[in-house]
């Protein structure tokens, strides 16, 4: 038996119910005969005692509770108990500990259900580039426990859906460690969870590359003054396409929706690292205003904001401020992430320490300036290998409320997060971030041999 990080232990186990943290806190965490065992120590904050838990795979893969001891005096003596009790799993000849009520196969996400020639890009990338392996372990551990609702996920993630099913996993993942409690008794919206008796509904949408061809996306911008020109009119109507698609199916009339916060999670995958620089779009299209960067009479940068009408890209021209369209009262909030990539699966599984120690990530970027007076984001290079590198997968979301909800959401139960509001009697916008939140980065990848690979928060590249 040897001891794991709580980031190590985490990315194997996904069946900890919220109840039991919100009575006890888990104090250490132990792998042991080449990890068939897991276990961890916790903390009765109501007894003042500790126990442990011991976890083994069911038939269906998933670390599950097959043995556990309460009411221990300290941690020592729950250790050494704990070392007593797994020895009887050394030896028994198992691999498996059957629970009685797996209904189902191992979700087997790396396995191709159809030809290579109708694979995905990204997947054959995933299930064959050395440098994702901690990627590829981590995603194949997480979808063990992942419950496919409509039978198509694993075909879908495979395939010509691999970006909007990535999305959908890595909320999964996020809820899950946010402490949410996860329904997937119904097919749509995506997921209904609630957190200590607040319910709320969640449905995932992705921003893709035009299958229009008279309507061709935009060029990749060479400088920040092209992005600012996409930023008016061309990433309003990008996001603008999902969102009005998501907004006319009504989601608030199911009976199992209605009364409650509906939430629509938007990720933009529709051209090469264009996660890095759309962001701004969004909150312009969603509010109908525009925020940039001016000088005031003294000569000092200053944020200028206006009010936007519409935008416009190429005869195409659609209405501004989202939240003030019909029946958009009934979305309580926009849920935005630019980080849903495989580089982010990728150094989250270095973390966890499911990757080899040959191959090297070097993350750079930009991080939310906490300073209120400072208009320009800070710079950052790190090593993921750090001992001083931190990464969650609360990273880089933002919660966009929306003024006019009929049910707006409660942002406590979304703390880990930013979030922005606006002030309609006030005309301004008010918030908060995460301190030193990432704005947008790109991941390095070095191999032993010297060879070098740039992965965008967003899109893996050869």
């Amino acid at each position: 038996m040897r001891t794991i990080t709580r980031r190590q232990f985490d990315a194997f186990c996904y069946s900890r119910q919220p109840l039991i943290r919100v009575i006890s806190d888990e104090v250490a965490w132990y792998e042991a005969f080449d990890r068939k065992i897991l276990a961890t120590i916790v903390y009765d904050r109501t007894d003042s005692d500790y126990g442990f838990v011991v976890l083994g795979r069911d038939t269906q893969k998933i670390f599950r509770c097959i043995d556990l001891s309460l009411n221990i005096r300290s941690q020592a003596d729950a250790e050494e108990a704990l070392r007593v009790c797994i020895e009887k799993y050394k030896d028994d000849g198992k691999m498996l500990y059957p629970q009685g009520d797996e209904k189902e196969v191992p979700n087997e996400i790396l396995v191709p259900l159809v030809n290579d020639e109708e694979l995905h890009p990204y997947f054959r990338l995933l299930v064959n580039e050395p440098r994702f392996e901690a990627a590829r372990n981590l995603i194949k551990e997480i979808v063990y426990t992942f419950v496919d609702v409509d039978g198509n996920y694993i075909k879908e993630f495979q395939t010509n859906g691999f970006d909007a099913r990535l999305w959908e996993l890595y909320l999964y993942v996020y809820l899950h460690n946010a402490g949410f409690t996860i329904n997937r008794d119904y097919s749509s919206p995506d997921y209904q969870v609630s957190f200590f008796g607040e319910e709320f509904f969640v449905e995932a949408v992705t921003v893709n590359a035009s299958q229009n061809p008279d309507r061709q996306d935009a060029p990749q911008p060479k400088t920040h003054k092209d992005v600012l020109g996409l930023t008016n009119d061309y990433l309003p109507i990008k996001f603008g396409s999902p969102l009005f698609s998501k907004l006319s199916k009504r989601y608030w009339e199911k009976d199992h929706v209605k009364g409650k916060p509906f939430i629509i999670a938007i990720h933009d995958f529709h051209m090469p690292g264009s996660m890095t620089w759309s962001r701004s779009g969004l909150s312009e299209y969603l509010y109908g205003i525009r925020i940039r960067l001016g000088r005031d009479t003294e000569g000092k940068d200053v944020a200028v904001s206006e009010k936007v009408k519409e935008h416009s890209w190429h005869g195409k021209t659609i209405p501004s401020n989202f939240f003030s369209q019909p029946y958009a009262e009934y979305i309580s909030a926009i849920l935005f992430s630019n980080a849903a990539t495989i580089t982010k699966f990728n150094r989250m599984g270095k973390l966890a320490g499911m990757g080899s120690k040959d191959i090297k990530l070097i993350r750079a970027g930009d991080l939310f300036n906490p300073n209120p007076n400072s208009l320009h984001p800070i710079p950052f290079s790190m090593d993921v290998d750090s001992p001083e590198y931190e990464e969650s997968w609360s990273d880089s979301m933002i919660m966009y409320h929306n003024p006019n909800a009929k049910f707006p959401v409660n942002h406590d139960c979304f703390g880990d997060i930013s979030h922005t509001w606006f002030d309609k009697e006030k005309q301004e916008f008010f918030g908060y971030h995460q301190p030193y939140d990432v704005l947008h980065s790109v991941t390095l990848t070095f191999q032993a041999n010297g060879t070098k690979s740039i992965n965008g928060s967003g899109v893996a590249h050869k």
